[in-house]
């Protein structure tokens, strides 16, 4: 070993000063445990929170595309049959509510209610 770093580690100060060297390194450790712990705990709860809206979305998104599946295999009214059937208002409101347009579009849906709407009235 050369000699000044023999002396350097062998001096009476080299001891305290590596002591509270390592004190504060422990120090610093542990906070930077603390801190990553915190980090993490807070991307798991957002992690948690993702899923659960994918889930709910996805839950959404099957019901949506069940219901259009039953109104496609359900036989689809004729448009004469709806005019037919209504002798009011009432009756085409409840015909509509009953068995409304193929799929989950709202504006076709207020569109095919005014076209029967409309169609009701002409034909009386």
């Amino acid at each position: 070993m050369p000699a000044p770093l023999s002396k350097a580690l062998t001096s009476p100060a080299a001891g305290p000063a590596a002591l509270s060297l390592a004190v504060v390194l422990g120090i610093a450790l542990a906070v930077s445990t603390s801190q990553a712990a915190r980090r993490q705990s807070q991307l798991k709860a957002q992690v948690a929170a993702l899923a659960a809206r994918n889930e709910q979305t996805s839950l959404y998104w099957r019901a949506q595309v069940s219901s259009c599946r039953a109104q496609a295999a359900a036989p689809a009214p004729t448009p004469g049959a709806i005019t037919r059937v209504a002798a009011s208002g009432d009756a085409v409101a409840a015909q509509l509510a009953t068995r409304g347009p193929a799929g989950f579009d709202v504006c076709a849906r207020m569109e095919a209610a005014d076209q029967a709407v409309l169609a009701s009235l002409h034909a009386k």
